[in-house]
């Protein structure tokens, strides 16, 4: 048993580092994919696409109005 003790020395630092490599490996690669998945079917709720999404269509109502007072104005 005593004869094990030096190596087991020499190798527990190793092991423990690729058991945490591993781990967190793992971890990372988990939270990734939630985050895909919360932003598929969920909005983020300090997202502003909404909020971008009514003033690119608010542009376009006013681009269109802008356009038809000029043809009425040009006729």
């Amino acid at each position: 048993m005593y004869r094990v003790v030096p190596y087991l020395l020499v190798a527990a630092p190793l092991i423990i580092v690729l058991l945490s490599l591993m781990v967190g490996g793992c971890t990372a690669s988990r939270i990734g994919g939630d985050r895909t998945e919360q932003a598929r079917f969920r909005p983020d709720p300090d997202s502003r696409a909404g909020e971008q999404l009514v003033n690119a269509l608010e542009r376009r109502e006013t681009r269109a109005e802008l356009h038809r007072i000029m043809d009425e104005a040009q006729q």
